[in-house]
């Protein structure tokens, strides 16, 4: 007498095939979806924009084509992000981003005149007074290399003493 596997409850055995598109199917449908990368726009990043690009455009006021086509994108990032989540200051964010996008065409025409006429123009608009990342004591200045959530500047140069040089790369004037 022969016998014949049992088959449980009369349904097919599940492929392994099978098995795993429905695993990743339903991992995918209880995963969370993708982060946005719009970001907050809080007081403290336009503030962070508004110092470090402007900074970077508020050195380019004598600088060549060359020169301003390396920081080609601090115009639009100083735009963009200076004024982000204001309703009230969009006009003057398109005015500057149009403002940036003709010192970036001069300089690629080699106009470095217009360029300058440009950016110029760009820092009375969006009134940047001076190399805001470079102020003593400042919490932007970009060669700390601070971690968010860092204590002021103030505190670690105090805990620093005389090795205060080391934060900056340089002696402090």
């Amino acid at each position: 007498r022969t016998t014949m596997p049992a088959m449980m409850a009369n349904q097919p055995i599940v492929a392994r095939r099978e098995l795993l598109t429905a695993f990743a199917a339903a991992s995918v449908a209880v995963s969370p979806l993708a982060a946005h990368a719009d970001g907050a726009a809080s007081k403290y990043t336009r503030e962070k924009v508004f110092i470090q690009q402007g900074s970077r455009i508020y050195r380019l006021l004598k600088a060549d084509s060359a020169r301003i086509l390396e920081e080609k994108n601090a115009f639009s990032i100083f735009a963009e992000g200076a004024y982000a989540g204001l309703k009230e200051k969009k006009p003057l964010s398109k005015q500057l981003a149009a403002i940036g996008k003709k010192a970036v065409k001069a300089a690629e025409a080699g106009d470095s005149a217009a360029a300058n006429a440009a950016v110029k123009e760009f820092v009375t608009v969006a009134q940047i007074e001076k190399e805001y990342d470079q102020v003593p004591g400042g919490s932007y200045n970009p060669t700390q290399r601070r971690n968010a959530g860092d204590p002021p500047t103030a505190a670690i140069e105090a805990q620093m003493g005389t090795a205060v040089k080391a934060l900056y790369g340089k002696k402090m004037q």
